[in-house]
């Protein structure tokens, strides 16, 4: 009896079963867009403005000098695969026309400080001199434009996800926001008389501006020629002249220049300022943020 029961309700099970599964089926969650960063700063920004709801990846690496970095085969697999490609803009990129080209047709290619509108300030010097200069993330206030293009963006490429782009952004937007706030506080207490930042690279031109302070560098952009005799005197010229209180190198790039300066001078030697890249696993510069505080950090120890 009870086998034969058994028996007339497998029929019945089965469409169950079967629809049941197909179900979830239809139920399974959209895949995870895959968003590209042409550098570790954006990847924060990404990560921060999506959380665990895509695949963040970047092209050079924490530590890599993004003005010169050349693309490596897992770069290739990446960008075929993006669906979003952050990039700076400005030249910051100057291998940007092959990422292009490798993208997938249909994926979102966005040059981000281009985007955010933010007013630019020229380079200074050197082989570039006049043109854009792409460092505005500095910043902390062009950083928040940043995320605002970013979240937009995201936004129009995933819109089933918009909720949670929009309550990260918001949440990651006020932090940046009081960011500037304390950092002016804190840089404040540099005096005038030591409010001169002489680096490698021109690279603290909205930062300077942000934080009223003068700045020069040894050439203009690292995507030019580095250490010619004729950079090296001319600042250290203007070392003499001006007898800053230090001279600073930045994490992607060597401090053998501003060493020869400091030879030269008799100026200290302070650093690294991290502007191109976050900081190693350790610095406590591994995010926007603590590269922000890390650099105030180092210039108030420094400079006070």
């Amino acid at each position: 009896m009870n086998q034969r029961r058994s028996a007339r309700l497998i029929p019945a099970i089965v469409p169950i079963v079967a629809l049941t599964l197909g179900a979830a089926a239809f139920a399974q969650p959209a895949p995870q867009p895959t968003i590209v960063t042409s550098f570790s700063i954006l990847e924060d920004f990404a990560r921060q403005i999506a959380g665990e709801g895509a695949d963040v990846r970047v092209l050079a690496p924490v530590g890599a000098e993004v003005h010169e970095w050349e693309l490596v085969p897992q770069n290739f697999i990446d960008l075929e695969e993006a669906d979003v490609l952050f990039y700076n803009g400005y030249d910051l990129e100057t291998w940007l026309p092959q990422a292009e080209a490798t993208l997938a047709e249909g994926a979102l290619a966005v040059a981000v400080a281009e985007e955010t509108g933010y007013e630019t300030l020229p380079i200074t010097l050197g082989e570039f001199e006049g043109a854009p200069d792409p460092h505005l993330w500095m910043d902390p206030r062009a950083a928040v434009r940043y995320v605002e293009v970013m979240r937009d963006a995201l936004v129009a490429a995933d819109p089933e996800s918009a909720a949670t782009y929009e309550a990260n952004a918001a949440a990651y937007l006020a932090e940046l926001e009081a960011l500037y706030e304390e950092l002016r506080e804190q840089l404040g207490a540099i005096p005038a008389a030591n409010r001169l930042l002489v680096t490698s690279e021109a690279a603290l031109l909205y930062y300077a501006a942000a934080f009223g302070f003068e700045h020069e560098g040894i050439w203009g952009s690292n995507a030019e020629t580095e250490g010619t005799p004729e950079q090296i005197i001319r600042v250290v010229t203007l070392v003499r002249e001006r007898e800053p209180a230090a001279l600073f190198w930045e994490s992607t790039i060597s401090d053998r220049y501003v060493q020869s300066v400091a030879d030269e001078t008799g100026t200290p030697v302070a650093g690294p300022l991290y502007v191109d890249s976050l900081g190693e696993a350790g610095t406590g510069a591994e995010s926007y943020l603590e590269l922000q505080r890390a650099n105030a950090a180092l210039l108030v120890e420094t400079l006070r």
